[in-house]
């Protein structure tokens, strides 16, 4: 054969269809993605069997988002990369484990079918009906499994609740979830270095002791909290009010809006578990932490700086803020360095420098993560982001309605009296949510991330964050070990910034 049949043959050769993969599972407590593993095998044997090429993007050959929902309104990356890929007509299919996988929501369907029928775009699924929006028929009973799959969800919410109500009933121990201080994660075992801690911390209130110098002396003797941060006044005060330690079973109801709000924790009865304070002596503790007249405005050694005690020496030892004359006179020089308590080298920062290319890599950080999913993954655990990370999904509800709103009124689509009513409803709803997160936040059981959750602008809400919560963001989110200098160098390296980022 010439090089002319040659050539021939490969022009005309059929090109093979191309078919793009998505799989996702809601919650994967192993970390390890097995459940979206099988998805994406299985659907890798649907398309060979169809002919079918499979395609992805730049980040991989398969579109998944391992332990996120698709019923609450949490940001899917890879299924938003997903369209991207259907709106640039490069795939003619999708394949799916189930078309739940997609969507759990009747409205998200829809949208799905719109953006799929002008270009021919079909889902196949391994399991139960695709979706072909082509088809009259297609488009309804989609339709109807988005109803049934968002009915299903919600009555899973609702079981989910309801089992949670009749173990605090039932006066059972919390399980799962981050561990509370003070108990084994069984929640029923007693940890006895964490209980003496907070026996003495209930005596020392009652006494008249300040809440900052507990929380200091417990600092000095090496303890933290269970997620590994710094004790502060907020998390003592968060455990000497939680009627847990006393063995007292509680339940958070539902507000007239369905939110469950720490504020509306109810007493139920007594647990099943040990108290480690006696319930009469944690009485008295509430009627001391309650007392309006019990306010504190000392600062004591509160850091003033960005990074203070927060920044690592290349020893290993916390850098502090210091400062020294300059040579040439005029503002003193501030730097970062440690107390060189333990032998090995040690090194010096300045401060100003410092702070700047750290908050620089802080909010670009903050830009790429994506907060409502980082609240959601956290709400599969525990109680307390599970409510952070609703009141920020209706929020972001809220903020759309509120686009609709100016547009349907600058459109003339709405009058302005009407207009008038429907905006006012909406900013008192958002006015009161943004005031839920802001008390959630401040509680040492909230996540840091829930600091920043209903900031429409990253920059904005670092720009007017006070120091502290600037501080407990960057000591969440990273750890800075300072490196050497060049010997004689007068500019500001920031390669010497060694980052190890947490989360």
């Amino acid at each position: 054969m010439d090089s002319s049949d040659s050539d021939f043959n490969a022009a005309t050769m059929p090109r093979m269809p191309s078919a793009a993969i998505y799989t996702r599972i809601s919650l994967d407590r192993s970390g390890e993605g097995v459940g979206v593993e099988r998805q994406e095998e299985a659907c890798r044997r649907l398309a060979e069997l169809h002919g079918y090429t499979i395609v992805g993007d730049a980040v991989s050959d398969i579109f998944c988002d391992n332990s996120l929902s698709a019923y609450k309104d949490v940001d899917r990356p890879r299924y938003r990369a997903l369209c991207d890929l259907i709106e640039t007509g490069e795939i003619t299919r999708v394949y799916v484990y189930s078309t739940d996988r997609l969507a759990r929501r009747t409205r998200d369907l829809l949208d799905l079918m719109d953006l799929m029928r002008p270009r021919g775009v079909t889902v196949h699924a391994v399991t139960g009906e695709g979706i072909d929006p082509a088809s009259a028929n297609g488009a309804l009973i989609t339709t109807i499994l988005g109803a049934v799959a968002e009915q299903e969800s919600a009555h899973k919410a609702e079981r989910i609740r309801a089992a949670y109500e009749q173990r605090a009933h039932s006066g059972k121990p919390k399980t799962g979830g981050r561990r509370l201080f003070g108990y084994e994660r069984d929640g029923e075992t007693i940890r006895d270095d964490e209980a003496a801690l907070l026996r003495k911390a209930a005596q020392q209130v009652i006494d008249g002791d300040s809440i900052r110098a507990i929380a200091a002396e417990w600092n000095d003797k090496g303890f933290t909290s269970t997620r590994g941060n710094a004790v502060d006044s907020a998390m003592v005060r968060s455990l000497l009010k939680n009627p847990y330690i006393a063995g007292l079973s509680t339940w958070n109801p539902t507000d007239a809006d369905g939110r469950r709000l720490l504020r509306n924790r109810e007493i139920v009865g007594e647990g099943s578990w040990p108290a480690i304070v006696e319930p009469d002596q944690w009485e008295r503790v509430q009627a001391v932490l309650n007392d309006p007249t019990r306010v504190s405005n000392k600062i004591g050694n509160t850091p003033q700086r960005l990074l203070s005690g927060l920044l690592l020496c290349q020893c290993g030892q916390p850098m502090y803020r210091r400062t020294r004359p300059r040579k040439s006179g005029g503002d003193r020089y501030s730097y970062y360095s440690c107390k060189r308590v333990v032998p090995g080298k040690h090194v010096h920062i300045g401060s100003d420098d410092t702070d700047a290319a750290v908050e620089a890599l802080v909010i670009e950080r903050l830009k790429r993560t994506d907060l409502a999913a980082a609240l959601a993954a956290a709400a599969a655990t525990d109680d307390h982001s599970a409510e952070l990370a609703e009141l920020t999904r209706e929020r972001s509800d809220l903020l759309a309605r509120r686009d609709e709103l100016e547009e349907a009124v600058a459109d003339g689509a709405m009058a302005v009296q009407a207009f008038g009513r429907a905006i006012a409803r909406v900013e008192a709803r958002l006015a009161a949510i943004d005031e839920a997160i802001a008390t959630l936040s401040a509680s040492a059981d909230a996540p840091p991330l829930a600091e920043i959750a209903a900031a429409e602008n990253v920059e904005v809400w670092w720009a007017g964050a006070d120091l502290m919560r600037r501080r407990r963001i960057v000591d969440h989110l990273m750890t800075i070990v300072v490196g050497p200098g060049k010997h004689g160098a007068k500019r500001f390296d920031p390669h010497r910034l060694n980052v190890t980022w947490k989360h």
